[in-house]
Parts: structure tokens; C-alpha cells; sequence
């Protein structure tokens, strides 16, 4: 279960608190959480994220370069730096 709180900040910041487990089965409601009306910044908290399976890690890789990701658990930091690397090293092996 995933829970999603939704604030905004004084300088109207939207920010997305996560508690829980994120898997594969809420990417799409966060995907709407987080454009949830236009904001100077979004910033994702994921300071109460237990869990995070494959296909969430998918989506924290390709969102990282939009929203700002902020207390995310060590074990996620070094899976999406693994990811990082790993798809990198596969980019740059398909342009010879």
C-alpha cells in the first residue's frame, strides 16, 4: 500500500510525500499526483518508502530529470546510479 500526500510550500512548490510501498500498481496515480497543477518546482519526498520495486524504479529513473527526488533510501540511491551506469554503458555500445 502507498500512500500520497500532496502539498504546496510558500514560494507554491508542489511537494509529494510518499509513505509506503511504490510498485508497478501506483506509478500511474503518482504520475497524476505529480502534475497535479502548474508549480515552480515538484519535489517527490520519499522519506517514508519501504519498498520500491522494478517497474517504479523504471519510472524514478526517467522522472529524475523533471522533478527533484529528495530523501530517497540508500538502497534505491545505489539502484538507480547502477541503472545510470548501466544504461549508459549500454548507449554508448549501440553507437559505433
Amino acid at each position: 500500500m502507498l500512500k500520497i500526500t500532496i502539498t504546496r510550500d510558500e514560494l507554491n512548490d508542489l511537494r509529494v510525500y510518499l509513505c509506503g510501498r511504490l510498485t508497478g500498481e501506483y506509478v500511474s496515480e503518482l504520475e497524476t499526483a505529480l502534475s497535479a497543477g502548474a508549480a515552480p518546482r515538484v519535489i517527490l519526498d520519499m522519506s517514508g518508502v519501504t519498498f520500491v520495486d522494478r517497474e517504479a524504479m523504471e519510472y524514478l529513473c526517467g522522472a529524475r530529470s523533471r522533478i527533484s527526488i529528495e530523501n530517497i533510501p540508500s538502497y534505491v540511491i545505489l539502484w538507480i546510479e547502477q541503472e545510470f551506469r548501466c544504461g549508459a554503458s549500454k548507449n554508448s555500445r549501440g553507437r559505433s
